[in-house]
């Protein structure tokens, strides 16, 4: 009697056992099966057009997020957009993307552990607009002035023979320095631009030459729809490329074009850089910048006098003052257009 007794309690207990293994195999099972959180990321403008525009991703969870952590990186599309900001707000991460020069797909790859990487895809469609090349940021603009001041004044310290080739006139020098201050500043470009020195300032953001809306023709030659071109001529840059600022010189900013106009002269139409201090060695200025274009038969030259030895130039037709008929003012670029 007792033997069978311990025999039921023992049955039981194997019961209870048995079933509570069950239940807690279910349990784990229900638990496995249940999705694991993820990063949901929602763009608020699926395309946008090239030239500066902004999209906006949010991205958050069905789990709390860490306010510190995220990391966004382009996976696709370095030159159709870039990660203007991010930032923690409102229980959710945000980031802006801004649309640069070309058009093209832009992917954007969010990381935040434990979470797995998750990516969103903006379209960055063609812009046709004039003032798609304006640099609207003004960090953008600052970093263009300095640049093309910069690499105008360079080749002043360089022999004439070892000058670029396209630089034989005043348009040339010109020409030269905008596209370069428009380029990704790194150590490749460095390497083949063969100054011998590169100063520490930082590249523009919004698009690096050649990788604009206008491909590698940064020059309007005409007021009609697509009417560009690599090359331009001074008068060229004068009438579609800069808009007149003044013809005092009071108003101009490094950077800024100074035009004159010659009737007799072989090329009537002259270009100067004003450079406003050195930035190459310990000289304040203001200078202005230029090449002579060819003379007697020879390349010309470069030349880099102060404002005022332009003042007290010989040929009063030089001189940059309101009082004479030649000089036709200061001029600045389309795309610095505030």
């Amino acid at each position: 009697m007792v033997t069978s007794v311990l025999g039921f309690r023992f049955q039981w207990w194997i019961w209870i056992f048995l079933g509570t293994v069950l239940v807690l195999a279910a349990g784990f099972a229900t638990v496995s099966l249940a999705p694991a959180p993820h990063l949901q990321i929602q763009a608020d403008h699926p395309s946008i057009p090239a030239g500066g525009a902004a999209a906006h991703l949010t991205i958050r969870s069905t789990i709390p997020l860490a306010n510190s952590g995220l990391e966004g990186t382009l996976s696709e599309g370095r030159h159709s957009g870039r990660i203007a900001r991010t930032y923690f707000s409102d229980d959710a991460w945000h980031v802006t993307v801004q649309s640069k020069g070309m058009a093209g797909n832009v992917r954007v790859t969010i990381k935040l552990p434990p979470f797995p990487a998750e990516s969103s895809s903006i379209a960055v469609t063609v812009n046709d607009s004039p003032d798609v090349l304006r640099l609207d940021d003004p960090a953008d603009a600052s970093a263009f002035r300095s640049w093309f001041t910069f690499l105008t004044e360079a080749q002043f310290f360089r022999e004439t023979s070892n000058l670029p080739a396209e630089i034989s006139d005043c348009a040339g020098l010109i020409r030269y320095a905008y596209r370069e201050a428009l380029r990704e500043h790194d150590s490749v470009w460095a390497k083949a631009s063969g100054l011998p020195l590169v100063p520490a300032i930082g590249s523009v953001r919004k698009y690096e030459y050649p990788f604009t809306s206008w491909g590698a023709s940064l020059f309007r030659t005409g007021s009609e729809p697509g009417a560009r071109a690599e090359f331009a001529d001074a008068a060229t840059l004068l009438r579609y490329n800069t808009r007149f600022v003044a013809r005092d010189l009071r108003q101009a900013r490094p950077g800024d074009l100074l035009f004159f106009h010659q009737e007799d002269a072989a090329m009537p139409y002259h270009s100067m850089v004003y450079l406003g201090a050195s930035q190459v060695e310990n000289a304040r200025g203001p200078f202005v910048i230029y090449h002579t274009g060819p003379q007697h038969g020879q390349r010309g030259e470069i030349r880099r006098p102060s404002v005022e030895e332009l003042r007290k130039h010989p040929d009063p037709g030089w001189h940059p003052v309101a009082e004479n008929p030649h000089y036709l003012g200061v001029y600045r670029w389309n795309i610095l257009t505030e």
